[in-house]
């Protein structure tokens, strides 16, 4: 298939409308490919249609694009000429987002509670994923009306025709809200019974049941959609865009059940460096086929910026951090209205991808992943409405084991967790039960596991026999250590105890020998004008409240913490953490460096080799110099030599 391949890759936004006799005017095939030569694109990923819904093709069933009267084969030339030139391509097609049904079909539109469509309205809200300023740009079409679904195929039959391609691309599969529409409330009479839950609430088992019944349903759709494609497309890929399973927020549905439909992992991000790490380990790990697809734009933070770009150094860098983790980039431009594009941003990308050339053979191999965090696309939300989730808490101690250059990957109910020497999962909630069994094999078998929350009772029940009684009303607690691990916390004592930004899970039925720590309290909760100190919560109550417990279970070990301290961003929290995991599992890493917290190291078996990456995570307009270090690892036998790549060049080895 195209995309083993395929690591160089391109996408052009064409979200344009057509109200301007200008829009698009200058449109050329020819004038595109050449830039996709200068920019070395091996895919490149075509506008079939638009979140404007508007197509770039001729067709009976939706509405084609002003701008491709009298050229209605333009796009269809520019699909042959990449063919002609070996560039591979993947049509694009806008799911869900559609402005031109939605306003030409009010029944197709999703609605919220009060059964308005946003378009409509209109918020105000800024959007998280373009550079518009309110959502009442974007018309919603909800995938549970039939209707909209026979459109769909319509548009995906006529595609069929009309295009040669390598793989279809459909964007926008997620919930962008609740949606209360006719087709909904219809399924969920059908299916559950009664009307659809209105109001959050977290520890509402109808509320929770609600966001199960989403999943289900936007996980339906996007394989019906795959299916279409590939009897229709025949031996095609099919890509889903599964951004949003990488993202914060609990109740787009874009989860295990919409990846399950891609043939492999891609989505386009624009967060911080180590949230690009995190989502990088998790395409790596859930993708049903190598290599994942990181999308990244050309300018900073996102193309709301239209005519800005990234320097050279911050694109390479971005493209090898991709790279450390064997993915393909995907570059995203951004058309000017009329249908030109910026030569200088296809000089730059074509530059940085010209020095990631020599070492896209050596793009394979099983990862080296000895700590394996835990993330579930379930519990991203916390019952008790603090800020502690499960993806919190994945992201941070993702970039406290880069920090401490740590090699990690991410798992989950969807991965093989035996591939780790540690398992550390946050703040679960009950959508995980359905996992505990497996988790309780995996340290019963030897592994060593961390969990920390109260809000998942079967494996607080499974591994200490305790239960939690409820939460303390203080939301300033501290974790005091007992007297035999009081190394472990440096200067935090039971006099001194270690702060955290949050209340604590109280729980009850542990063996006093395996508590490690307990949960000292401020004098006075926050809630009252009556307090110790003006400015602050110092610690003054001690109680016998477990804060940190450690077990061993079967051939094993189990670490609970009643906070979510692996979260704190800070660095006396990180160091702690990770001198728990080694007081408690004693686990030592494989790999040692005295790299500097801006390089992320990689490493991956092949064949016979051990194979390790190291990239600069900068976002500078120019990079800064790399003083050397030096990096360790333990091997079964001695290496007969270290070669750096790609020149081969031989390096020292002790």
């Amino acid at each position: 298939m195209w995309y083993k391949t395929a690591w160089r890759r391109h996408l052009c936004d064409m979200h344009i409308d057509d109200w301007n006799n200008e829009f698009l005017s200058k449109f050329s095939p020819e004038k595109y490919i050449q830039n996709l030569k200068a920019a070395k694109i091996q895919n490149a990923m075509l506008y079939f249609q638009s979140h404007v819904g508007l197509c770039y093709f001729p067709t009976k069933s939706g509405k084609m694009h002003n701008g491709f009267k009298g050229k209605e084969d333009a796009m269809k030339r520019l699909t042959d000429l990449c063919h002609k030139e070996g560039i591979s391509v993947t049509g694009y097609y806008s799911l869900i987002y559609n402005n031109v049904e939605h306003d030409r079909h009010p029944e197709w539109r999703m609605l919220d509670q009060n059964g308005n469509s946003q378009r409509e309205i209109g918020s105000g809200k800024a959007s998280d994923f373009a550079g518009s300023n309110s959502v009442h740009r974007y018309g919603f079409c909800c995938p549970n009306n039939m209707e909209y679904r026979k459109f769909v195929e319509t548009q995906i039959r006529e595609m069929n025709n009309f295009f040669t391609v390598d793989g279809m691309f459909y964007d926008m599969l997620f919930w962008p809200h609740m949606c209360y529409c006719h087709s909904c409330k219809k399924r969920w009479a059908e299916e559950v019974g009664g009307e659809i839950p209105a109001v959050e609430n977290r520890k509402d088992e109808k509320w929770l049941l609600h966001m199960r019944k989403r999943r289900e349903w936007m996980g339906e759709f996007a394989h019906w959609v795959t299916a279409l494609t590939k009897e229709l497309f025949g031996n095609i890929s099919v890509q889903h865009n599964v951004a949003f399973s990488a993202l914060p927020d609990p109740t787009t549905a874009n989860c295990e059940e919409v990846l399950d439909a891609c043939d492999y992992a891609g989505g386009d991000l624009y967060r911080d460096p180590y949230v690009g790490s995190f989502t990088r380990k998790f395409y790596r790990s859930i993708t049903k086929n190598a290599p994942f697809e990181y999308m990244m734009a050309r300018s900073t933070p996102n193309l709301a910026v239209h005519t800005q770009i990234k320097s050279e150094d911050v694109l390479k860098s971005g493209i090898f951090q991709t790279a450390a983790h064997h993915g393909a980039t995907l570059i995203i431009d951004a058309i000017d209205p009329v249908g030109t594009m910026n030569k200088e941003v296809y000089r730059r990308v074509g530059n940085a991808f010209k020095e990631l050339m020599p070492y896209e053979p050596y793009f394979n191999g099983t990862s080296i992943e000895e700590v394996g965090v835990y993330y579930s696309l379930k519990s991203k939300f916390n019952p008790n409405g603090e800020a502690y989730t499960n993806y919190a808490g994945t992201v941070t101690t993702i970039k406290t084991m880069m920090n401490n250059n740590i090699l990690c990957g991410v798992t989950g109910g969807f991965a093989d967790l035996n591939r780790h020497k540690v398992v550390i999962a946050s703040s679960l909630t009950c959508e995980d039960d359905y996992d505990v069994s497996r988790i309780a094999d995996y340290v019963k078998n030897g592994g060593c596991f961390y969990f920390s929350g109260g809000d998942n009772h079967k494996l607080l029940k499974e591994f200490y026999g305790a239960s939690v009684k409820g939460r303390t009303t203080e939301q300033v607690v501290y974790i005091a250590p007992n007297p035999g691990i009081a190394d472990v916390f440096d200067y935090f004592t039971q006099d001194y105890p270690m702060n955290f930004a949050g209340s604590g899970a109280i729980a009850e039925g542990f063996d006093a020998v395996d508590v490690a720590a307990t949960i000292t309290l401020p004098y006075t909760p926050q809630d009252t004008n009556k307090f110790a100190s003006i400015h602050s919560n110092p610690p003054g109550i001690t109680t016998g409240i477990p804060a940190i417990a450690i077990k061993k279970y079967g051939k094993g070990t189990v670490m609970w913490s009643a906070c979510a301290i692996e979260s704190i961003d800070i660095y006396d929290h990180q160091r702690i953490f990770t001198n728990l995991l080694k007081y408690a599992f004693g686990f030592e890493p494989t790999l040692c460096s005295n790299a500097s917290e801006d390089v992320e190291i990689t490493a991956f078996n092949r064949d016979s080799n051990i194979q390790i990456n190291c990239a600069l995570m900068n976002s500078s307009y120019k990079a800064r110099d790399i003083a050397d270090f030096e990096i360790r690892f333990k091997c079964t036998k001695a290496p007969s030599r270290v070669v750096v790549m790609p020149d081969r060049a031989m390096s020292a080895c002790a």
